[in-house]
């Protein structure tokens, strides 16, 4: 027991250790977007929460490493306690996320309108933006061919003078929008994987604690008559006072 209680408090230490950086990271992502966000907006809420979450779960990261360094039950419960409250709180933000203005390509949105109705003037500027996102046309390359107009050489793939892109600007624009935000919700989702992994951690060592503490108790209880009990290593002076009653 004693083997599997010391493998699960190192194994937990380090899963801390990672929960640490997430969070961490989780605080520079939200001042990051903090900077870019206008105040009195949904995304400006976000990540501010986004802050005060990175930094409630740094304090709680570390009252945790203090309960498993000083094998002490009753912190490793409250930890638990704290575990189950910001998994809540992770739930609830991943249920009211909000992307990031950024994300929703509105400027980008803007500039393909743009660069689309001044095709017939400067189709240089849409060759440009076809170039740069690897796309043809605003929905795909029969619009040039609604248009009658050529399709340009911006509209093949690199190398090629018959391999057209399939996929129109506009679909490449919410495709990159969708692809980031997948990525932030992956993230959060593995942020809560490794607290649901810490917290069932904590459960068992808990358990595993309040076992080897119940078993010292029993054999301390079941010492001989007239053998002399060995004083508790936390009770300061306590070896003095058994001397002296002896």
């Amino acid at each position: 027991m004693i083997c599997c209680y010391t493998t699960i408090k190192y194994t937990g230490l380090l899963s801390n250790l990672l929960y640490m950086l997430l969070a961490i990271g989780v605080m520079a992502a939200g001042g990051l977007g903090l900077q870019m966000a206008q105040p009195n907006t949904p995304e400006h809420t976000y990540f501010v929460e986004s802050l005060v979450l990175g930094a409630t779960i740094c304090t709680i990261i570390i009252f945790g490493c203090y309960g498993l360094v000083s094998d002490l039950l009753s912190v490793n419960i409250i930890f638990t306690g704290f575990i189950l409250i910001v998994l809540g709180l992770e739930y609830l933000q991943l249920h009211n996320y909000q992307p990031h203005s950024r994300y929703k390509n509105t400027s980008q949105q803007l500039e393909l309108l743009t660069v689309w109705h001044e095709l017939e003037k400067q189709p240089e500027q849409m060759q440009q933006y076809e170039q740069q996102h690897h796309c043809c046309g605003y929905n795909n390359a029969s619009d040039y061919k609604a248009m009658q107009m050529p399709i340009p050489k911006s509209c093949y793939q690199p190398g090629s003078d018959e391999l057209l892109f399939t996929r129109g600007c506009q679909a490449t624009l919410k495709h990159g929008r969708s692809r980031i935000e997948q990525r932030d919700k992956l993230f959060m989702w593995c942020i809560i994987g490794l607290e649901i992994f810490i917290l069932v951690q904590t459960i068992v060592l808990s358990g595993l604690l309040y076992k080897l503490r119940r078993r010292e108790r029993l054999a301390r209880q079941q010492v001989p008559p007239g053998v002399r009990r060995e004083p508790r290593a936390n009770h300061v002076g306590s070896r003095t006072q058994l001397l002296d009653n002896v």
